[in-house]
Protein backbone atom coordinates (compact mmCIF):
# COMPACT_ATOMS: atom_id res chain seq x y z
CA UNK A 1 0.00 0.00 0.00
CA UNK A 2 1.66 3.29 -0.94
CA UNK A 3 1.68 6.19 1.04
CA UNK A 4 -1.15 8.07 -0.35
CA UNK A 5 -3.45 5.16 0.24
CA UNK A 6 -2.57 4.75 3.50
CA UNK A 7 -3.82 8.38 4.03
CA UNK A 8 -6.91 7.54 2.17
CA UNK A 9 -7.32 4.15 4.46
CA UNK A 10 -6.53 6.20 8.07
CA UNK A 11 -9.50 8.73 6.68
CA UNK A 12 -11.72 6.01 6.32
CA UNK A 13 -11.22 5.07 9.95
CA UNK A 14 -11.82 8.55 10.89
CA UNK A 15 -15.09 8.48 9.23
CA UNK A 16 -16.22 5.54 10.49
CA UNK A 17 -15.56 6.23 14.02
CA UNK A 18 -17.06 9.44 13.56
CA UNK A 19 -20.27 7.50 12.14
CA UNK A 20 -20.23 5.13 14.87
CA UNK A 21 -20.54 7.33 17.32
CA UNK A 22 -23.45 8.85 15.98
CA UNK A 23 -25.39 5.89 15.45
CA UNK A 24 -24.37 4.56 19.09
CA UNK A 25 -26.06 7.63 20.82
CA UNK A 26 -29.03 6.73 18.36
CA UNK A 27 -29.01 2.88 18.97
CA UNK A 28 -28.59 3.83 23.24
CA UNK A 29 -31.60 6.64 22.74
CA UNK A 30 -33.83 3.53 20.88
CA UNK A 31 -33.02 0.94 22.96
CA UNK A 32 -33.71 2.67 26.18
CA UNK A 33 -36.03 5.23 25.52
CA UNK A 34 -37.04 8.05 28.16
CA UNK A 35 -34.41 5.76 30.91
CA UNK A 36 -31.83 7.77 29.34
CA UNK A 37 -34.11 11.04 27.78
CA UNK A 38 -33.07 13.64 30.80
CA UNK A 39 -29.21 12.79 30.28
CA UNK A 40 -28.88 12.59 26.68
CA UNK A 41 -31.06 16.20 26.80
CA UNK A 42 -28.52 17.52 29.09
CA UNK A 43 -25.53 16.63 26.98
CA UNK A 44 -26.87 17.83 23.91
CA UNK A 45 -27.91 21.20 25.99
CA UNK A 46 -24.11 21.64 27.55
CA UNK A 47 -22.21 20.41 23.76
CA UNK A 48 -24.21 23.13 21.93
CA UNK A 49 -24.19 26.05 24.65
CA UNK A 50 -21.69 28.54 23.64
CA UNK A 51 -19.32 28.96 26.36
CA UNK A 52 -16.56 31.87 25.91
CA UNK A 53 -13.14 30.83 25.17
CA UNK A 54 -10.46 31.74 27.66
CA UNK A 55 -6.68 32.52 27.04
CA UNK A 56 -4.24 30.46 29.98
CA UNK A 57 -1.13 33.48 30.39
CA UNK A 58 1.94 31.95 33.02
CA UNK A 59 4.20 33.92 34.36
CA UNK A 60 7.89 32.73 33.98
CA UNK A 61 11.20 33.52 35.87
CA UNK A 62 14.35 31.56 36.31
CA UNK A 63 15.15 29.03 38.56
CA UNK A 64 18.01 30.82 39.95
CA UNK A 65 15.83 33.99 39.84
CA UNK A 66 15.11 33.94 43.95
CA UNK A 67 11.50 34.21 42.76
CA UNK A 68 9.16 31.98 44.32
CA UNK A 69 5.81 34.20 44.20
CA UNK A 70 3.76 36.99 42.04
CA UNK A 71 3.92 39.05 45.37
CA UNK A 72 7.35 39.29 44.48
CA UNK A 73 7.14 40.61 41.43
CA UNK A 74 6.06 44.06 42.83
CA UNK A 75 7.88 46.91 40.36
CA UNK A 76 9.97 44.49 38.60
CA UNK A 77 10.40 44.33 34.92
CA UNK A 78 8.07 42.02 33.10
CA UNK A 79 8.14 41.39 29.49
CA UNK A 80 5.17 40.41 26.84
CA UNK A 81 5.19 39.38 23.29
CA UNK A 82 3.78 42.32 21.42
CA UNK A 83 2.42 40.04 18.37
CA UNK A 84 0.19 38.25 21.22
CA UNK A 85 -2.84 40.00 20.13
CA UNK A 86 -4.43 39.68 23.99
CA UNK A 87 -0.90 40.82 25.36
CA UNK A 88 -2.03 44.21 26.75
CA UNK A 89 -5.19 42.44 28.27
CA UNK A 90 -2.92 40.06 29.88
CA UNK A 91 -0.81 43.01 31.22
CA UNK A 92 -3.99 44.66 32.50
CA UNK A 93 -4.74 41.29 34.55
CA UNK A 94 -1.86 40.61 36.18
CA UNK A 95 -1.31 44.47 37.00
CA UNK A 96 -4.85 43.58 38.87
CA UNK A 97 -2.56 41.15 41.32
CA UNK A 98 0.85 43.18 41.16
CA UNK A 99 1.84 46.37 39.71
CA UNK A 100 5.12 45.68 37.20
CA UNK A 101 7.27 47.57 34.95
CA UNK A 102 6.06 45.99 31.49
CA UNK A 103 8.36 45.86 28.12
CA UNK A 104 6.70 44.78 25.23
CA UNK A 105 8.93 42.72 22.91
CA UNK A 106 8.33 41.65 18.92
CA UNK A 107 9.87 38.70 18.45
CA UNK A 108 9.10 35.65 20.99
CA UNK A 109 13.21 34.71 20.66
CA UNK A 110 14.06 38.20 21.73
CA UNK A 111 11.62 38.03 24.77
CA UNK A 112 12.92 34.52 25.68
CA UNK A 113 16.46 35.97 26.13
CA UNK A 114 15.74 39.12 27.98
CA UNK A 115 15.06 36.30 30.79
CA UNK A 116 17.87 34.12 30.17
CA UNK A 117 20.19 37.41 29.70
CA UNK A 118 18.43 38.88 32.96
CA UNK A 119 17.01 41.94 31.00
CA UNK A 120 13.67 41.34 32.38
CA UNK A 121 12.90 39.36 35.93
CA UNK A 122 9.96 37.68 34.53
CA UNK A 123 8.39 37.07 30.92
CA UNK A 124 4.35 36.43 30.44
CA UNK A 125 3.47 33.62 27.83
CA UNK A 126 0.27 32.05 26.74
CA UNK A 127 0.03 27.81 27.63
CA UNK A 128 0.60 26.84 24.45
CA UNK A 129 3.59 29.27 23.40
CA UNK A 130 5.10 27.99 26.23
CA UNK A 131 4.37 24.48 25.61
CA UNK A 132 5.81 25.22 21.54
CA UNK A 133 8.94 26.71 23.57
CA UNK A 134 9.59 23.82 26.00
CA UNK A 135 9.25 21.42 22.43
CA UNK A 136 12.25 23.62 20.69
CA UNK A 137 14.49 24.77 23.20
CA UNK A 138 15.14 21.47 24.95
CA UNK A 139 16.45 23.13 28.31
CA UNK A 140 14.12 25.87 28.42
CA UNK A 141 11.83 23.76 31.00
CA UNK A 142 14.43 22.79 33.15
CA UNK A 143 16.02 26.35 34.07
CA UNK A 144 12.61 28.44 34.04
CA UNK A 145 9.42 27.88 36.46
CA UNK A 146 6.56 29.01 36.19
CA UNK A 147 5.20 31.05 39.80
CA UNK A 148 1.71 32.24 38.78
CA UNK A 149 -0.83 31.20 36.00
CA UNK A 150 -4.05 33.46 34.97
CA UNK A 151 -6.74 33.37 32.26
CA UNK A 152 -8.55 36.22 30.48
CA UNK A 153 -11.36 35.71 27.98
CA UNK A 154 -11.94 36.18 24.64
CA UNK A 155 -14.68 37.94 23.27
CA UNK A 156 -15.85 36.53 20.48
CA UNK A 157 -16.04 38.10 17.29
CA UNK A 158 -19.85 37.96 16.25
CA UNK A 159 -20.45 36.22 13.48
CA UNK A 160 -23.80 34.88 11.81
CA UNK A 161 -24.43 31.09 12.31
CA UNK A 162 -26.12 30.16 9.39
CA UNK A 163 -30.11 28.85 10.13
CA UNK A 164 -29.78 25.84 7.85
CA UNK A 165 -32.19 22.76 7.79
CA UNK A 166 -29.51 20.59 8.31
CA UNK A 167 -31.90 17.53 7.80
CA UNK A 168 -32.41 18.78 4.39
CA UNK A 169 -29.48 21.26 2.95
CA UNK A 170 -25.95 20.17 2.67
CA UNK A 171 -23.41 21.67 5.05
CA UNK A 172 -20.18 22.23 6.09
CA UNK A 173 -18.68 21.49 9.81
CA UNK A 174 -15.02 22.03 10.89
CA UNK A 175 -13.82 19.64 13.18
CA UNK A 176 -11.08 20.69 15.70
CA UNK A 177 -9.35 18.61 17.70
CA UNK A 178 -6.90 18.92 20.49
CA UNK A 179 -5.13 16.70 23.62
CA UNK A 180 -5.21 19.96 25.35
CA UNK A 181 -4.76 19.39 29.17
CA UNK A 182 -6.84 22.32 30.24
CA UNK A 183 -10.21 21.41 28.59
CA UNK A 184 -12.49 22.81 25.80
CA UNK A 185 -12.42 26.62 27.63
CA UNK A 186 -8.94 27.29 26.63
CA UNK A 187 -7.74 27.96 23.42
CA UNK A 188 -5.02 25.42 22.32
CA UNK A 189 -2.87 23.70 18.77
CA UNK A 190 -5.50 22.45 16.91
CA UNK A 191 -4.16 18.93 16.40
CA UNK A 192 -6.50 16.96 14.68
CA UNK A 193 -8.45 19.67 11.45
CA UNK A 194 -11.23 18.23 9.62
CA UNK A 195 -13.80 19.30 7.19
CA UNK A 196 -16.74 17.21 6.84
CA UNK A 197 -19.33 18.33 4.10
CA UNK A 198 -22.61 16.85 4.93
CA UNK A 199 -24.84 16.48 2.15
CA UNK A 200 -28.46 14.78 3.98
CA UNK A 201 -30.35 14.97 0.73
CA UNK A 202 -27.55 12.51 -1.37
CA UNK A 203 -27.24 10.75 2.23
CA UNK A 204 -23.43 11.50 1.48
CA UNK A 205 -20.54 12.66 3.53
CA UNK A 206 -16.81 14.05 2.50
CA UNK A 207 -14.27 13.91 5.09
CA UNK A 208 -11.54 16.43 4.31
CA UNK A 209 -8.04 16.13 6.27
CA UNK A 210 -5.46 18.92 6.51
CA UNK A 211 -2.38 17.80 8.86
CA UNK A 212 -1.16 19.88 11.94
CA UNK A 213 1.68 21.18 10.35
CA UNK A 214 0.51 22.50 6.89
CA UNK A 215 2.58 25.89 6.24
CA UNK A 216 -0.79 28.08 5.63
CA UNK A 217 -1.36 31.90 6.18
CA UNK A 218 -3.03 33.30 9.42
CA UNK A 219 -6.44 34.58 8.67
CA UNK A 220 -5.90 38.60 8.86
CA UNK A 221 -2.24 38.19 9.47
CA UNK A 222 0.42 39.42 6.91
CA UNK A 223 3.90 38.47 6.64
CA UNK A 224 5.08 35.13 7.68
CA UNK A 225 3.37 31.87 7.38
CA UNK A 226 2.56 29.53 10.42
CA UNK A 227 1.60 25.81 11.03
CA UNK A 228 -1.57 25.69 10.85
CA UNK A 229 -2.07 23.89 14.51
CA UNK A 230 -0.86 27.11 15.79
CA UNK A 231 -4.47 28.84 14.67
CA UNK A 232 -6.12 27.35 17.50
CA UNK A 233 -3.38 29.04 20.12
CA UNK A 234 -5.66 32.21 18.83
CA UNK A 235 -8.75 30.80 19.46
CA UNK A 236 -11.22 28.23 17.19
CA UNK A 237 -12.37 31.52 15.25
CA UNK A 238 -9.12 31.58 13.90
CA UNK A 239 -8.24 28.11 12.58
CA UNK A 240 -12.31 28.34 11.20
CA UNK A 241 -11.43 31.38 9.39
CA UNK A 242 -7.38 30.26 7.96
CA UNK A 243 -9.45 26.90 7.08
CA UNK A 244 -11.55 28.92 4.92
CA UNK A 245 -8.85 31.26 3.23
CA UNK A 246 -7.02 27.80 2.82
CA UNK A 247 -9.58 25.69 1.00
CA UNK A 248 -11.99 28.99 -0.80
CA UNK A 249 -14.68 27.82 1.23
CA UNK A 250 -17.11 28.96 3.60
CA UNK A 251 -17.78 26.43 6.79
CA UNK A 252 -21.57 26.67 8.14
CA UNK A 253 -20.45 25.10 11.67
CA UNK A 254 -17.47 24.09 14.21
CA UNK A 255 -16.88 21.01 16.42
CA UNK A 256 -14.35 21.78 19.01
CA UNK A 257 -13.64 18.33 20.29
CA UNK A 258 -10.60 17.16 23.25
CA UNK A 259 -9.44 14.07 24.39
CA UNK A 260 -9.15 15.56 27.96
CA UNK A 261 -11.51 13.58 29.46
CA UNK A 262 -10.23 10.26 28.13
CA UNK A 263 -9.12 9.50 31.39
CA UNK A 264 -12.34 9.31 33.16
CA UNK A 265 -14.30 7.33 30.35
CA UNK A 266 -11.51 4.99 30.15
CA UNK A 267 -11.57 4.37 34.01
CA UNK A 268 -15.86 4.02 33.63
CA UNK A 269 -15.43 0.98 31.28
CA UNK A 270 -12.65 -0.38 33.55
CA UNK A 271 -10.08 0.10 31.29
CA UNK A 272 -9.69 -0.68 27.37
CA UNK A 273 -7.79 -2.77 24.83
CA UNK A 274 -4.91 -1.30 22.70
CA UNK A 275 -2.55 -2.93 20.61
CA UNK A 276 0.55 -1.38 20.27
CA UNK A 277 3.10 -2.30 17.34
CA UNK A 278 6.11 -1.48 19.73
CA UNK A 279 7.00 -1.56 22.93
CA UNK A 280 7.93 1.60 25.49
CA UNK A 281 7.71 2.93 29.20
CA UNK A 282 6.21 7.26 28.64
CA UNK A 283 6.54 9.02 31.44
CA UNK A 284 3.50 11.04 32.31
CA UNK A 285 2.59 14.33 34.40
CA UNK A 286 2.69 13.64 37.65
CA UNK A 287 6.23 11.78 37.58
CA UNK A 288 4.45 7.96 36.97
CA UNK A 289 4.99 6.00 33.98
CA UNK A 290 3.31 3.75 31.37
CA UNK A 291 4.93 0.90 29.94
CA UNK A 292 3.51 -1.31 27.19
CA UNK A 293 4.53 -4.18 25.34
CA UNK A 294 4.06 -5.11 21.89
CA UNK A 295 0.74 -6.27 20.89
CA UNK A 296 -2.75 -6.66 22.81
CA UNK A 297 -2.68 -5.26 26.10
CA UNK A 298 -5.00 -3.39 28.50
CA UNK A 299 -5.14 -0.54 30.10
CA UNK A 300 -6.17 1.86 32.58
CA UNK A 301 -7.13 5.54 31.38
CA UNK A 302 -4.05 7.15 32.75
CA UNK A 303 -2.29 5.03 29.82
CA UNK A 304 -4.55 5.44 27.45
CA UNK A 305 -4.41 8.91 26.99
CA UNK A 306 -0.76 8.82 27.05
CA UNK A 307 -1.08 6.14 24.31
CA UNK A 308 -3.23 8.94 22.34
CA UNK A 309 -0.83 11.42 22.88
CA UNK A 310 2.66 10.08 22.26
CA UNK A 311 4.44 10.62 18.70
CA UNK A 312 7.90 11.13 19.53
CA UNK A 313 8.22 7.41 20.01
CA UNK A 314 7.40 6.74 16.38
CA UNK A 315 9.10 7.58 13.01
CA UNK A 316 5.66 8.81 11.14
CA UNK A 317 5.35 11.05 14.63
CA UNK A 318 1.76 12.81 14.27
CA UNK A 319 0.75 10.55 11.82
CA UNK A 320 1.14 7.36 13.92
CA UNK A 321 -0.17 9.23 17.16
CA UNK A 322 -3.31 10.18 14.51
CA UNK A 323 -4.00 6.46 14.41
CA UNK A 324 -3.59 5.55 18.19
CA UNK A 325 -6.05 8.18 19.00
CA UNK A 326 -8.51 6.26 16.32
CA UNK A 327 -7.68 3.19 18.32
CA UNK A 328 -8.45 4.36 21.50
CA UNK A 329 -12.02 5.88 20.39
CA UNK A 330 -12.74 2.51 18.96
CA UNK A 331 -11.63 0.68 21.80
CA UNK A 332 -14.13 2.93 23.66
CA UNK A 333 -17.05 2.42 21.61
CA UNK A 334 -16.24 -1.45 21.66
CA UNK A 335 -16.48 -1.61 25.43
CA UNK A 336 -19.61 0.29 25.42
CA UNK A 337 -21.54 -2.02 22.79
CA UNK A 338 -20.16 -5.18 24.08
CA UNK A 339 -21.76 -5.07 27.48
CA UNK A 340 -25.11 -4.46 29.33
CA UNK A 341 -22.85 -3.14 32.35
CA UNK A 342 -21.16 -0.43 30.55
CA UNK A 343 -24.40 0.55 28.56
CA UNK A 344 -26.05 1.27 32.29
CA UNK A 345 -23.15 3.53 32.54
CA UNK A 346 -23.99 5.96 29.62
CA UNK A 347 -25.64 8.56 31.88
CA UNK A 348 -22.08 9.19 34.05
CA UNK A 349 -20.16 9.02 30.46
CA UNK A 350 -22.72 11.03 28.46
CA UNK A 351 -22.00 13.90 31.87
CA UNK A 352 -18.09 13.22 31.08
CA UNK A 353 -17.80 13.81 27.95
CA UNK A 354 -20.34 16.50 27.48
CA UNK A 355 -17.21 18.53 28.41
CA UNK A 356 -15.04 17.28 25.42
CA UNK A 357 -17.05 18.71 22.52
CA UNK A 358 -19.16 21.78 21.66
CA UNK A 359 -20.70 22.90 18.31
CA UNK A 360 -22.23 25.91 17.25
CA UNK A 361 -24.93 23.69 15.63
CA UNK A 362 -28.26 24.77 17.29
CA UNK A 363 -29.62 22.26 20.05
CA UNK A 364 -33.05 22.26 17.64
CA UNK A 365 -30.97 21.28 14.41
CA UNK A 366 -29.24 18.80 16.26
CA UNK A 367 -32.58 17.47 17.78
CA UNK A 368 -33.97 17.38 14.19
CA UNK A 369 -30.78 15.39 12.81
CA UNK A 370 -31.19 12.45 15.74
CA UNK A 371 -35.00 12.48 15.06
CA UNK A 372 -34.57 12.09 11.24
CA UNK A 373 -32.07 9.35 11.99
CA UNK A 374 -34.42 7.55 14.16
CA UNK A 375 -37.45 7.70 11.78
CA UNK A 376 -36.01 7.24 8.74
CA UNK A 377 -32.14 6.49 8.98
CA UNK A 378 -29.82 7.62 6.18
CA UNK A 379 -27.34 4.56 4.94
CA UNK A 380 -24.44 7.04 5.06
CA UNK A 381 -21.58 6.97 2.39
CA UNK A 382 -18.47 8.61 3.67
CA UNK A 383 -15.50 9.82 1.09
CA UNK A 384 -12.40 10.45 3.06
CA UNK A 385 -9.41 12.47 1.06
CA UNK A 386 -6.80 14.26 2.33
CA UNK A 387 -4.53 17.17 1.41
CA UNK A 388 -0.93 16.26 1.07
CA UNK A 389 2.34 18.44 0.95
CA UNK A 390 5.95 17.97 1.36
CA UNK A 391 8.17 18.44 4.49
CA UNK A 392 10.64 21.48 5.18
CA UNK A 393 11.45 23.80 7.94
CA UNK A 394 10.34 27.56 7.67
CA UNK A 395 10.33 30.42 10.09
CA UNK A 396 6.52 30.82 11.64
CA UNK A 397 4.69 33.49 12.55
CA UNK A 398 4.18 32.34 16.46
CA UNK A 399 7.51 31.75 16.84
CA UNK A 400 9.68 34.46 14.61
CA UNK A 401 12.00 34.48 11.79
CA UNK A 402 14.68 32.68 13.51
CA UNK A 403 13.68 30.12 14.45
CA UNK A 404 12.77 27.30 11.56
CA UNK A 405 10.25 24.82 12.06
CA UNK A 406 9.15 21.63 10.62
CA UNK A 407 6.04 22.39 8.07
CA UNK A 408 4.59 20.87 5.48
CA UNK A 409 4.28 22.81 2.26
CA UNK A 410 0.74 22.03 0.59
CA UNK A 411 0.72 20.09 -2.98
CA UNK A 412 -0.93 21.94 -4.95
CA UNK A 413 -2.88 18.90 -6.66
CA UNK A 414 -4.35 17.78 -3.47
CA UNK A 415 -5.93 21.07 -2.38
CA UNK A 416 -7.08 21.85 -5.88
CA UNK A 417 -9.15 18.09 -5.39
CA UNK A 418 -10.10 18.91 -1.88
CA UNK A 419 -11.90 22.66 -3.54
CA UNK A 420 -13.29 20.66 -6.04
CA UNK A 421 -14.37 17.94 -4.15
CA UNK A 422 -16.20 20.18 -1.56
CA UNK A 423 -17.91 21.80 -4.53
CA UNK A 424 -19.26 18.37 -5.77
CA UNK A 425 -20.94 17.16 -2.65
CA UNK A 426 -22.61 20.87 -1.68
CA UNK A 427 -24.80 20.50 -4.64
CA UNK A 428 -27.86 20.19 -3.70
CA UNK A 429 -30.39 17.00 -5.48
CA UNK A 430 -32.35 19.68 -7.45
CA UNK A 431 -29.20 20.97 -8.79
CA UNK A 432 -28.27 17.88 -9.81
CA UNK A 433 -31.08 16.91 -10.98
CA UNK A 434 -31.14 20.46 -13.44
CA UNK A 435 -27.27 19.39 -14.28
CA UNK A 436 -28.40 16.08 -15.62
CA UNK A 437 -31.57 17.36 -18.04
Amino acid sequence: MNSKDKVKSRMKRIGSVIICLVVFALLVLGAFGVRYLLSYNGFLDKITSRRPELKQYNVVVTNDSGLESIEALAGKSVGFLKTDPKAVDAEQKLEEVVAVDADFYDDINVLTETLTNKITNAIVLETDRLEMLKEEISDFGDNNKIIYTFEIEIKEEKSEIPDKKITQEPFVLYISGSDSRNGLKTTARSDVNIVAVVNPGQGKILLVSIPRDMYVQLHGITGLKDKLTHAGVYGINMSKTTVEDFLGISIDYTLKVSFDTVIKVVDQLDGIDIVSDKAMTLGYEGGGKCTYTEGKQHVNGVCALRFARERKSYQTGDRHRGENQQQVITSIIGRLSGSKDYLLKIPTILDIAADSFETTISRDNVSSFIRMQLTNPVNWQVESIAVDGTGTYEPTYSMGANRPLYVMIPDVNTVTNAKNKINQYLITENEDNAKNE
